[in-house]
């Protein structure tokens, strides 16, 4: 369980996926850091906040992000980083966190407004990246610059691509090869698949 001040929050399923540190977040919030020109004057969407990394990163240099999350854990533990552990960087830049319940699978709920759309490692299963491919492909269709992350070998990647290229009716629609970072030791076969 996590206290909130208002009430206790457990986990939907026994693997707190939010709770590690997924390779393609160090990449999409370095790539942020460097390549998005006036990162200060956007509004950043983070689909799968996970834990908070680019969501951060991009707020610590005055995006005004919002982070989102289909768990409250994750969300909570961000609030807490951004807000006690972050603060003074966060505010100095003129950045902002704030958090949203989202689901990305949910067909029903439009994604928020933003000018970046960016995802870190969340196609871990074939629906997740069939659905990550459709919110692409909204983003995109509403003007917004989309960068997502994956790691290799991971069951979401193939699904997200082949509805990717179908949706964009582009069979040229691929990842680019990055270097990301994650902790060292045992993991779980979802963060990287296997032999990654």
């Amino acid at each position: 369980d996590v206290a909130s001040e208002d009430n206790n929050v457990r986990l939907s399923h026994e693997d707190p996926y939010g709770s590690v540190l997924w390779p393609a977040a160090s990449a999409i919030a370095r790539h942020l850091l460097d390549n998005v020109d006036n990162l200060n004057k956007l509004n950043i969407l983070e689909l799968g906040t996970g834990t908070g990394l680019v969501s951060i990163a991009a707020a610590k240099v005055g995006a005004k992000v919002l982070a989102t999350d289909y768990e409250a854990v994750p969300l909570l533990l961000l609030d807490y980083a951004a807000s006690k552990l972050n603060s003074n960087y966060i505010q100095v830049n003129g950045g902002s966190i704030s958090t949203l319940l989202f689901d990305i699978c949910d067909v029903n709920t439009p994604l928020p407004e933003a000018n970046v759309l960016v995802a870190a490692d969340i196609m871990y299963e074939p629906e997740t990246g069939r659905a990550m491919a459709r919110r692409v492909y909204e983003a995109l269709q509403r003007g917004m610059r989309v960068l997502v992350g994956d790691s290799p070998g991971r069951a979401g990647r193939p699904a997200f691509l082949k509805e990717l290229r179908t949706l964009l009716n582009d069979e040229t629609v691929d990842f680019k090869g990055s270097m990301g970072t994650t902790c060292s030791g045992a993991r779980h076969e979802l963060i990287c698949g296997k032999n990654s």
